[in-house]
């Protein structure tokens, strides 16, 4: 056990030492405040922290140790998946809007944002951010399911002994650890048909500003 604590310890200072090479400048926390008390963030100094301000609708956060353990996992499906999508592009409005306005200034204070898996309302937050840029949906759905390929494994082969003393199957813990392309299919396609595109989303629901869409373009794109 010392052992395991022990890698944990230096494969958290490796992560504090990359952010800090990458020269992040702004950091995006989309947790709840349960979350957020349970893992704090370890960052390092002068960076600016911004946090979540909508409440969470579902109650108190669990990790999915704490899920497994009390046999509370959810039964989920692409289809409830692609629901809780639909819905957090409504009920994250306020911190994409701050992520899109301070994402237009990332080249002078570089950006990054993050959830607890990373890939629900990170997902969305990059799902969101690309679609302005120009991305076409197809590319934003092939840079999502690469967390399935690089992050899911791993993230099962942890969990393995909670799974095992807990007669856990993959079958039960895999729809929720992995990037689904089906889902954040369903929510693009939700984006297309209630505002017309990321550029309406973005104005007519986030209610940025009308040039921010061409300041996020001229700022991140190469000519």
């Amino acid at each position: 056990m010392h052992q395991m604590a022990g890698g944990c310890e230096v494969a958290r200072e490796a992560v504090v030492e990359k952010v800090a090479e990458l020269g992040i400048r702004v950091l995006f926390d989309l947790r709840n405040a349960d979350e957020r008390a349970a893992r704090p963030n370890r960052l390092p100094d002068a960076i600016e922290v911004l946090e979540r301000v909508t409440p969470s609708t579902g109650g108190p956060a669990h990790t999915t140790e704490e899920e497994i353990a009390s046999g509370r996992l959810p039964v989920a499906d692409d289809e409830f998946f692609a629901g809780v999508y639909m819905t957090l592009l409504d009920l994250l409005g306020p911190e994409l809007r701050v992520i899109l306005e301070r994402a237009a200034e990332a080249r002078a204070r570089p950006l990054l944002f993050h959830c607890a898996a990373g890939k629900d309302r990170t997902g969305i937050a990059a799902a969101v951010l690309l679609g302005l840029l120009g991305v076409p949906d197809a590319v934003i759905l092939d840079e999502f399911e690469l967390t399935s390929r690089y992050f899911t494994p791993r993230r099962m082969e942890r969990l393995a002994p909670a799974m095992a003393e807990h007669g856990v199957t993959d079958e039960q813990l895999r729809p929720l650890l992995e990037a689904r392309r089906p889902v954040l299919a369903a929510a693009l396609q939700h984006v297309d048909e209630r505002w017309g595109g990321f550029e309406g989303y973005a104005i007519d629901h986030l209610a940025v500003d009308r040039d921010l869409p061409d300041r996020l373009r001229a700022a991140l794109l190469r000519p």
